[in-house]
């Protein structure tokens, strides 16, 4: 497990005797469909990191009516705002597909880790990325513009999942979803069929973030 550890963005920085550490406080486990991480309400133990997989962030409304928050796929910390403040987590945490969760007990890791400049350094990083993806989420942007961002950071969803929920998940009609990918594919940006998905001219689909002037809402 060591080897899979030092893989993960946040730990890449640790010598075998900080891993050996980490190997002990930690668990590296398989949820399915459906599982939860943790509930509303919860007290945090556990700092939770996806490493492969999609969850999904909800809490419910006064009308028990589930209200999605956000989803996480793949490398990403998992309601850790709660965890490091102490306080009892705000979402429930569902896993959407199969997923492989790395858990570490939070007391421990806090003792012996998170004086370590790089992974404080790496956890602030996490937030950031948080914050900047919850703003880009609250701009004016078009469909086309949340598309070439999802593409641009993790095309490889577009092989594990089916193209309905990644429609869900950028909060768009599916006969969007589907018409500004067929665009983008006509127009040599990417190239897809149900087999594989592969970005062709990446500074392309970068350029399309700030401004979409040819393509529909």
């Amino acid at each position: 497990m060591q080897a899979r550890l030092k893989e993960i963005c946040l730990f890449g920085s640790l010598d075998d005797k900080q891993l050996d550490k980490l190997n002990q406080i930690s668990s590296i486990k398989d949820f399915k469909p459906g599982n939860i991480l943790f509930y509303e309400g919860d007290d945090p133990k556990n700092l939770y990191f996806l490493l492969d997989g999609l969850i999904k962030l909800y809490r419910y409304d006064k009308n028990d009516n589930i209200n999605i928050l956000s989803y996480y796929y793949s490398q990403a910390l998992i309601g850790e705002a709660a965890t490091l403040q102490r306080t009892p987590h705000q979402v429930t945490a569902e896993c959407e597909t199969q997923c492989s969760v790395l858990v570490v007990a939070f007391d421990e890791f806090e003792k012996d880790f998170l004086k370590n400049p790089d992974i404080a350094l790496g956890i602030i990083m996490q937030l950031v990325g948080k914050i900047k993806q919850l703003m880009n989420t609250n701009m004016q942007q078009t469909s086309m513009q949340k598309l070439a961002g999802l593409i641009y950071e993790n095309h490889e969803l577009f092989t594990k999942l089916k193209k309905y929920k990644i429609a869900e998940i950028l909060n768009m009609a599916p006969e969007t979803f589907s018409r500004n990918l067929k665009k983008l594919q006509a127009d040599g940006v990417i190239s897809y069929d149900k087999d594989h998905f592969e970005i062709v001219d990446r500074e392309a689909l970068s350029e399309l973030f700030a401004c979409c002037p040819s393509y529909n809402q």
